[in-house]
């Protein structure tokens, strides 16, 4: 835990942030604000909500502090940020060690997408078992043969078949029903 629970912070209970959105300070203190509102105010937004004690840890990522809650004799760490929502801010937990302000908002916005969490990533790329290595490479030649066959299929299928279907259907208008009837017999009696 932190120590900053002993440091007296100078009371100004409406913060005024700097003009310049580089410098998160308050101008009337010098309290870090986090969109205009300090680490303290913020641990009491929480706080008033969850009804148990946070202490702040002093890590700070972009509007992202860590907080460490204290509950049933256990001890939760999440990020939160503040917020014009009903609570007053927004809390995400992940289990990256040092995130960044960007990777929290990014897990904030698919958790209220409804997204799945993103698998963890390995530590080291491994070896690529799921791509053939060079020497399994087809060649340029099975390649071609492998298109030209395709194309030959797909025009079949394009060309021929209505072409076939047009050629039964004008026979079976010039033979008739006993007509088809008797050369499905006859071609039937060759198997």
């Amino acid at each position: 835990m932190n120590s900053s629970a002993n440091v007296r912070v100078p009371l100004c209970p409406p913060h005024t942030a700097n003009p310049d959105p580089f410098k998160g300070v308050c101008t009337v203190c010098g309290v870090r604000l986090l969109d205009g509102v300090s680490v303290e105010q913020l641990v009491g937004r929480v706080e008033s909500i969850v009804q148990e004690p946070i202490q702040p840890t002093g890590r700070i990522r972009g509007t992202w502090t860590e907080v460490l809650e204290e509950g049933d004799g256990q001890l939760w760490a999440y990020w939160v940020r503040p917020a014009r929502n009903f609570a007053g801010y927004e809390c995400i937990d992940t289990t990256n060690p040092d995130p960044t302000g960007e990777q929290l908002s990014g897990l904030l916005m698919a958790e209220l997408a409804g997204l799945p969490a993103p698998a963890p990533s390995l530590g080291e790329i491994g070896e690529a078992w799921s791509r053939p290595k060079p020497s399994h490479r087809r060649s340029r030649w099975d390649r071609f043969k492998r298109w030209t066959r395709a194309t030959a299929e797909r025009e079949f299928v394009s060309i021929a078949t209505p072409l076939c279907v047009f050629w039964g259907a004008a026979l079976w208008v010039v033979l008739g029903n006993d007509g088809i009837a008797g050369l499905c017999s006859a071609v039937w009696s060759l198997f």
